[in-house]
């Protein structure tokens, strides 16, 4: 066997066509392996021998690695390189299919303590580490962002991005990119424009498992490429109960969802929650009495006994939502209504005996009058329809051990507009050693609602194309607690802070307030 270069020593890359494909000696390692570490068997291999065999690498000079594929193998190696590309299309022709069926091989993920700065040649592991510690500590998205001679990594925890310091840096940034681009089935050797994949994980803790799927963004920028992976973890939704809804709009919520036609829309900006509380009331109606049809993109959580469909380029929102009209089903979730076609297939859908669920992207729930209306829906059809809309933003815990009691400064006063001697009120004064947050002073997030229902009087206003500011005030008038209400009650009970309120709750709705 040839010596091996020290460690982290990059060769001169060879080029797939001086080997032989040969599918039963590529099949010698697993395709999980191969795929996790980039490493293919080339050549064909006698499987009674013992000769060296020739395996591609995308880091030959990886002495750790070696010695796993020669474990693996119980043959010594003869390591040469390749790059992203040809290992691949070595692997595809090797197990059968193309990238875009097989690429996308299933990481195996768990808890990370601490970086191995000393490995930053290793990235395939240095990328299991990162996105192990993402899932560890509860990450929204992980965001990997290249700079003019620097590499950031930062997380979003409970809404807020935090830095986070790795081993990533120009020197293998480039590498790391094509390997989620590998493992999503991506063109690596497009950095031109824009790519979207997915990469699957299990993210395993102890005896304990869970799949975990990561939704990637690639986008080409002046010093190279920046990637957003958004985490989906499939733990199980939460109970209605649990969403924090309040006893009084917790009722009116269940009542709603009870109705057996109507439509119900959950707005907020992206990340505030929509999709759990769409969730939480398919999970609540989910039923053998009920057929229940969904429509997604993407699907974050299967299901028992329920038909959910995933939006793709040849069946969008609106076809979907018009081929379960014909499929005889009691409850349809359309993902999002985004343009008028869907507005209308929902409409009509709700118009016919099903009970519709979906989301909308405006600031409070009064504002989904308007909204539909600018895509087509006339008033009095939003009026029949529409049975009420939920409007939120999620607001991070105050720590239970870091909240101490202060008054409110003057900006939260003014903005608030609180009254003398308000409160009582918290903010956080985190402690270092704190076991709970980490010292941060927030640890989770709970959710602020505003929850819009029609009655007789609200729908002959929008019939007859009252403002939305005359119909929010007479929803407030008859009991609707607003954003900035319910904020200010979680407040005072000591779950959240002022800080917080003003974050989340955009400026307009809190002049409104």
């Amino acid at each position: 066997m040839e010596a091996l270069p020290p460690e982290g020593t990059d060769r001169e890359f060879s080029e797939l066509a001086q080997f032989e494909i040969d599918a039963r000696s590529v099949q010698l390692l697993e395709r999980d392996f191969c795929a996790r570490h980039e490493v293919v068997v080339l050549g064909r291999v006698d499987p009674k021998g013992r000769e060296p065999v020739t395996v591609g690498m995308l880091s030959p000079g990886r002495r750790s690695l070696v010695a796993q594929v020669e474990a693996a193998l119980r043959r010594p190696v003869r390591a040469v390189r390749l790059n992203s590309w040809e290992i691949q299309r070595a692997l595809d022709e090797g197990f059968g299919g193309t990238g875009a069926d097989h690429g996308r091989s299933t990481l195996l993920l768990g808890p990370v303590h601490d970086f191995s700065f000393e490995r930053d040649e290793d990235v395939p592991r240095l990328l299991d580490e990162i996105l192990g510690r993402a899932v560890q500590r509860g990450a929204s998205d992980v965001h990997i962002e290249t700079y003019q001679g620097d590499v950031d990594v930062r997380f979003r925890v409970d809404g807020v991005l935090r830095q986070v310091a790795t081993p990533l840096s120009m020197a293998n940034i480039q590498a790391a990119i094509a390997r989620l681009k590998v493992l999503s089935g991506l063109d690596i050797a497009e950095r031109r424009r824009a790519q979207d994949g997915r990469v699957q994980a299990i993210y395993r803790e102890g005896a304990a498992e869970r799949e975990v799927d990561f939704r990637l963004s690639v986008v080409p920028g002046p010093f190279g490429e920046d990637a957003v992976l958004r985490i989906l973890d499939s733990s199980a939704p939460l109970p209605l109960e649990k969403l924090g809804l309040g006893e009084g709009a917790f009722a009116t919520f269940e009542r709603l969802i009870a109705n057996p036609e109507g439509m119900i829309l959950v707005t907020g900006p992206t990340g505030s929650g929509k999709t759990t509380t769409l969730y939480a009331a398919i999970h609540h109606i989910n039923t053998p009495a009920n057929k229940i049809l969904t429509v997604e993109d993407p699907i974050e959580y299967h299901f028992p006994k329920t038909n959910q469909k995933q939006v793709s380029s040849s069946m969008s929102f609106a076809d979907y939502a018009r081929a379960f009209m014909r499929q005889n089903p009691d409850v349809i979730l359309i993902g999002e209504i985004r343009d008028e076609e869907t507005a209308s297939a929902a409409v009509r859908a709700a118009q016919t005996g099903h009970l519709v669920l979906s989301t909308l992207h405006t600031n409070d729930a009064v504002s989904t009058v308007s909204r539909l209306h600018t895509l087509g829906v006339p008033p009095g059809l939003i009026a029949a329809c529409l049975l009420g809309a939920v409007s939120q933003r999620l607001v991070r815990r105050l720590c239970p051990r870091c909240r101490v009691e202060a008054p409110p400064d003057e900006r939260e006063v003014r903005r608030l507009g609180l009254a003398a001697g308000d409160g009582p009120f918290f903010r956080p004064e985190p402690k270092g050693d704190c076991e709970i947050c980490a010292g941060v002073g927030y640890k989770g997030r709970v959710g602020l609602y505003e929850l819009f229902v029609l009655d007789g009087d609200l729908a002959d206003q929008i019939t007859e194309g009252a403002p939305v500011h005359r119909i929010r005030a007479a929803a407030v008038e008859k009991g609707m607690q607003t954003l900035p209400g319910n904020g200010l009650e979680r407040a005072r009970a000591g779950v959240t802070s002022l800080e917080e309120i003003l974050r989340v709750v955009p400026y307009r709705i809190l002049t409104a307030h």
